[in-house]
């Protein structure tokens, strides 16, 4: 896998294969020229440059190889992934976005017999030990409440989630994960923290704290947008 903007990645690959073969070309060429100075013979010096020159010539044959088998694919060979007039990184996400969403909820539904909307909503409920309101999942989740509502209900039906009064507000209630709820999030988190690293094996760290903090700035722009809406 390459970053998106994977093309410098690419020719950094191929640059690099081609500075390892040239250097170990080099090297070997200063070996047959020692040959010629040291030999202390004709027959010596022939079987030393026939043989350097056998070494080049199989270094040669292997590099090329290399080459071709570290060239990375091109994103040209991904369908839809350039539209004119709309060559914009931002669009390329939303196309990834989406295929993530679609590959999400079909494993959701075929492992965990959850829906997408269920597993959001458990997922940040396992993140409060004190549980929470569908107000305070809809906000971390940035989907709107009808939607954490649903999925909420849905959940206390299979058994997942149960309310009690929210104390620091008589008038909303709180959800929490049964003993249930806590084995199917558990299973479920490993089955999508595997998803997960399996899109990102291909970056290095380095790459990923890159990729997280260009997201971060696209997502707090985002935020800005649904809050004031877009500039004039």
């Amino acid at each position: 896998m390459v970053p998106l903007e994977g093309k410098g990645f690419c020719h950094w690959l191929t640059f690099s294969a081609a500075g390892i073969f040239a250097i170990r070309f080099l090297r070997l060429a200063c070996e047959v020229a020692i040959g010629f100075q040291a030999a202390a013979s004709g027959q010596e010096m022939l079987e030393s440059q026939g043989q350097a020159v056998m070494d080049l010539a199989e270094i040669g044959s292997s590099s090329v190889n290399d080459g071709k088998a570290d060239e990375a694919p091109s994103t040209s060979q991904l369908p839809g992934w350039t539209v004119d007039q709309l060559d914009y990184p931002t669009f390329r996400v939303g196309l990834v976005a989406k295929i993530m969403d679609r590959l999400t909820i079909r494993q959701l539904l075929e492992q965990d017999a959850l829906t997408y909307a269920e597993w959001r909503v458990l997922a940040r409920i396992a993140a409060m030990p004190d549980g929470g309101t569908a107000g305070q999942v809809a906000e971390l989740a940035w989907v709107d409440c009808a939607e954490v509502s649903r999925a909420i209900g849905a959940l206390e039906r299979k058994g997942l989630l149960a309310r009690r009064k929210n104390p620091s507000d008589r008038r909303t209630s709180s959800v929490f994960l049964t003993d249930a709820g806590k084995a199917q999030y558990c299973e479920t988190l490993n089955r999508r923290s595997s998803f997960h690293e399996q899109l990102l094996s291909g970056l290095s760290h380095e790459e990923r704290a890159t990729l997280d903090d260009l997201l971060g700035r696209i997502g707090t722009e985002l935020q800005d947008i649904l809050k004031n809406g877009p500039a004039k």
